[in-house]
């Protein structure tokens, strides 16, 4: 592997960054490597100092903050020894003169772009035209088989978070389609998560797609860098689909960059009283994302009937009298909304409800 000297300093200085810093990705920008990383020197120091004043007033007060943290990892960066761990986990930096296509999206992100790709697969993969496809990490049943059939009618390379949960399930279905796929980690390529889908990212990989991390090996994955994870997610991604979310999930995280870079935002609608879909739901309802229906059409909330049949279910009545007696409505009407609680799989089955005597 052929890295240039220059590159070894881009590597260098990504290594000091955290992912997304808008401040260190200024000074990058502006300085360049090798400058920048002499930032602890006075007089760099006095330089950028003025540059920001000038020019970025309101980045000023993080510059003290950002030297503290350069300064004491900049002590334990074996650039060589990252490398070749690199190489033995079949992975390398990839820079981005090398993905003309993705260094194009990723301009979006202006001065939270990555500044290097360490990549294990093909890094052809990352030039495709990817969906993106999210969602928690605690689907339901239909929540998976939703992801499976997402993928295969979009028929698009797919890109994702390689979590459990729907990220996975929207890998396996791009491979059971014969279609490229795409997972960006959030720490080192050699700390993949999780470790249960390890088996699912080798398959990826030998399938002509790609495991992606803007960290170097040796980085741990945490909470912070999921989140910051989802925004290249977001970026390499045309539009981006969340199947279910909750109303606090990182797949929210992801489309909410998405539609900060422009991207088109889609989420499958859920029953109402699935917890899995309630924050992809909600998204619907906000006019944050577009429904994308792949069945009967559902209604996000119930209707004012449903409404009074659950509450009545949920008062213990389950007899048709007995839901009609407790609501105040019909028996005809009570059999028509279970009937459609049977069919968007929000309640018990018919057979479960006592016949009318």
């Amino acid at each position: 592997m052929q890295i240039s000297e220059q590159q070894k300093l881009v590597i260098r200085y990504s290594m000091l960054s955290e992912p997304g810093d808008a401040l260190g990705h200024l000074i990058f920008e502006n300085f360049g490597a090798e400058i920048a990383l002499r930032i602890f020197h006075p007089t760099t120091r006095k330089h950028v100092a003025e540059y920001l004043r000038t020019f970025y007033p309101e980045q000023l007060g993080n510059l003290p903050a950002l030297i503290e943290r350069f300064e004491l990892r900049q002590r334990d960066i074996d650039l060589q020894s990252t490398i070749e761990k690199a190489i033995r986990w079949g992975a390398r930096p990839v820079f981005f003169d090398q993905l003309p296509n993705l260094s194009e999206k990723f301009l979006d992100l202006g001065h939270h772009a990555p500044y290097v790709l360490w990549v294990a697969g093909d890094i052809a993969a990352l030039e495709n035209d990817f969906v993106g496809v999210v969602g928690t990490r605690e689907p339901s049943a239909q929540g998976l088989n939703n992801t499976s059939k997402l993928v295969r009618l979009l028929n698009r390379p797919v890109v994702s978070g390689g979590a459990k949960g729907i990220d996975a399930a929207a890998h396996r279905a791009a491979l059971d389609n014969g279609l490229p796929t795409v997972a960006f980690m959030a720490g080192g390529i050699d700390r993949a998560y999780p470790l249960n889908n390890w088996s699912l990212f080798h398959e990826m990989v030998r399938a002509g797609g790609a495991l992606v991390s803007e960290l170097a090996p040796g980085t741990s994955p945490t909470r912070f860098r999921f989140l910051q994870r989802n925004r290249l997610i977001a970026a390499a991604a045309s539009e981006v689909y969340v199947v279910q979310a909750a109303y606090r999930s990182g797949s929210k995280n992801t489309a909410n960059s998405a539609r900060m870079l422009g991207r088109e935002v889609f989420a499958v609608p859920g029953a109402w009283s699935d917890k899995a879909s309630q924050g992809s739901n909600a998204m619907i309802q906000e006019g944050l994302a577009k429904p994308f229906q792949l069945g009967r059409n559902l209604t996000l909330e119930p209707t004012p009937v449903r409404r009074r049949v659950l509450d009545a279910m949920r008062e213990g009545k389950r007899g048709v009298e007995e839901i009609a007696i407790e609501s105040g409505l019909r028996i005809e009407e009570v059999l028509q909304e279970l009937r459609g609680l049977e069919f968007d799989g929000e309640g018990e089955k018919l057979s479960a409800v006592l016949p009318v005597r």
